[in-house]
């Protein structure tokens, strides 16, 4: 059979499952990730509002990505906070202090459009002259294994790297790398639009994978704060929005 590039996968999965599949697709709906869990539709939509769980709104509709509930779900059975910012989160579920990722120098305002790798090599750089890790290929391997398995541009021009399980990362971390790419560049979006945003998240805990992931995407989901964002110029306002939005709520 011949293979489909991620975006022809995404579409198809995205239309919706097809009589043959068994509701196996990668995205779901709030009924149909419902039912995945065996939970109530109105308990899955609560915990959507409260930010507890991955998801993201297309076209008004709540989606889900079936990997990222299967990472969820392992994470909530093999929680293991391993420095303090993760405890602190963990006891405040509802307080996930940006400030604290964020830094100067893990702020790219010039990334280059290109193939993924070449994105994902971009975003890796600061790591590596921070030494937050000292070998790039391999991590930049596993975030493309990632890659592989379903895109992590969530639409409306934003993209979230991470690796699917954070236990894999070498150590250390939580910080945040954020690229502006101002061209936008293909990066397999779920709506086909090109990608401008990145948010890279690097830790090894999965308290602060899941808390973060969930305040990236509510803050991805406000148009206003995305506009501002792609039009900053300098690495100070870049801090000063993503930090504003993170103190509105996202």
């Amino acid at each position: 059979m011949k293979a489909t590039s991620n975006r022809e996968g995404n579409r198809r999965l995205f239309a919706g499952p097809t009589t043959t599949d068994s509701g196996a697709g990668e995205v779901m709906t709030l009924a149909e990730v419902a039912v995945y869990l065996k939970l109530a539709e109105k308990t899955v939509l609560r915990m959507v509002h409260k930010g507890q769980i991955p998801c993201a709104k297309v076209a008004s509709q709540w989606r889900f990505l079936r990997p990222m509930i299967d990472d969820w779900l392992t994470a909530k059975m093999q929680v293991v906070p391993r420095n303090d910012l993760a405890r602190l989160i963990e006891s405040s579920p509802d307080v996930v202090p940006l400030s604290r990722l964020l830094a100067e120098e893990l702020i790219l305002l010039d990334v280059q459009p290109g193939t993924k790798e070449q994105v994902l090599r971009q975003l890796v750089r600061p790591l590596i002259r921070t030494r937050i890790i000292d070998q790039e290929q391999p991590f930049l391997d596993k975030l493309l294994e990632r890659e592989r398995i379903v895109s992590t541009a969530v639409g409306k021009g934003v993209a979230i790297p991470h690796l699917r399980n954070p236990r894999e990362n070498p150590g250390g971390g939580p910080v945040l790398v954020v690229g502006i790419c101002r061209r936008g560049t293909d990066f397999d979006s779920l709506d086909g639009e090109k990608t401008k945003a990145f948010f890279l998240l690097y830790t090894d805990s999965e308290v602060i994978h899941l808390r973060v992931l969930a305040k990236v995407n509510r803050i991805a989901g406000k148009e206003a704060t995305m506009q501002q964002l792609t039009g900053t110029e300098t690495v100070e306002e870049v801090l000063r929005v993503l930090i504003r939005a993170d103190q509105e709520g996202g």
